[in-house]
């Protein structure tokens, strides 16, 4: 199914960010969002965003933004348990051959559960454009749903919370990479750590999408990877149109992530990790807002 879909991550991670996206949503500019569960601030938030729910023109589709990187362990009973991880961390444990996994995969599928429920619960009764209930999609701060033991823990947490069912969409975060180097003024612009980073999520991408097309769930391409964190209007709109054609041959549902929210400095909260103190607060994050709110319209 084709489509471009301008996608805004980490909804309810401070107010600033969380009314930086909604104005976006308002102005008819993002066509999805994904809300992070875990931080000190989702009531605030969530209650920004149902309060202006009715009043969109466009209803954006909504993810659990899955977190497993910082933000507040809120599977446990005392709250305060703040997670401290990494993705590396989380992928070398799902290779290491003396670690035991099974305990492991337990506790964090709980804590997928945990935050997969309670978006759910807050979403539950919105509607969509068409009058029906807003469906529930998923994906993760930096992609770590992806890795083997953690897609496994959040299968498990599926089953377990009859959730399986109600799942319309499963980010695949694997991204079109030739188009990159056949563009001119693109090649050389980009990290190529982001392109190794890129290859290794599309050798793993290969086990989300048997699971979706087995599971009748929908899935498609992510574009923000190579340009992660800086999704720039200038570079985005050269790479528009190829994008859209290659969405458009392969019948593609092509996702383009961006960060368009920033949190304030007097919004920094102890349950940021320290890779999320420095993105967070980035000015990138305004050359985003500003991609959303300006780039070329081609559909």
């Amino acid at each position: 199914m084709y489509k471009i879909d301008f996608h805004g991550d980490d909804y309810a991670i401070s107010i600033n960010n969380s009314k930086r996206m909604i104005e976006l949503i308002d102005s008819g500019r993002l066509n999805s969002i994904s809300i992070i569960a875990n931080m000190g601030c989702f009531d605030e938030c969530m209650k920004l965003l149902l309060d202006k729910w009715d009043s969109f023109e466009n209803k954006p589709l909504v993810s659990v933004h899955i977190n497993l990187i910082d933000g507040y362990q809120i599977s446990q009973t005392d709250s305060e348990v703040i997670q401290d991880n990494s993705w590396g961390n989380l992928f070398l444990r799902s290779f290491f051959p003396f670690f035991e996994k099974k305990a492991y995969k337990k506790a964090l599928s709980a804590e997928i559960s945990a935050q997969i429920m309670r978006v759910y619960d807050s979403i539950k009764d919105l509607k969509d454009d068409n009058g029906q209930p807003v469906s529930l999609r998923l994906d993760s701060h930096v992609h770590t749903h992806m890795i083997p033991l953690v897609f496994d823990a959040m299968t498990d947490a599926l089953e377990s919370t009859d959730m399986s069912k109600k799942v319309t969409y499963i980010r695949n975060s694997c991204e079109p990479v030739r188009v990159f180097f056949e563009t001119p003024g693109i090649k050389g612009t980009f990290s190529y750590v982001n392109l190794i980073k890129n290859l290794i999520l599309n050798i793993l991408g290969k086990r989300v999408l048997r699971y979706c097309r087995s599971h009748n769930i929908d899935t498609g391409k992510l574009w923000g990877l190579m340009l992660s964190g800086d999704m720039d209007r200038e570079r985005i709109d050269i790479l528009l149109p190829k994008m859209s054609k290659y969405a458009k041959e392969n019948d593609q549902y092509l996702e383009v992530l961006c960060h368009p929210g920033i949190v304030l400095e007097n919004e920094k909260r102890p349950e940021y990790g320290k890779d999320d103190l420095n993105c967070f607060f980035s000015k990138n994050r305004d050359a985003e807002y500003d991609m959303i709110m300006n780039h070329t319209d081609i559909y």
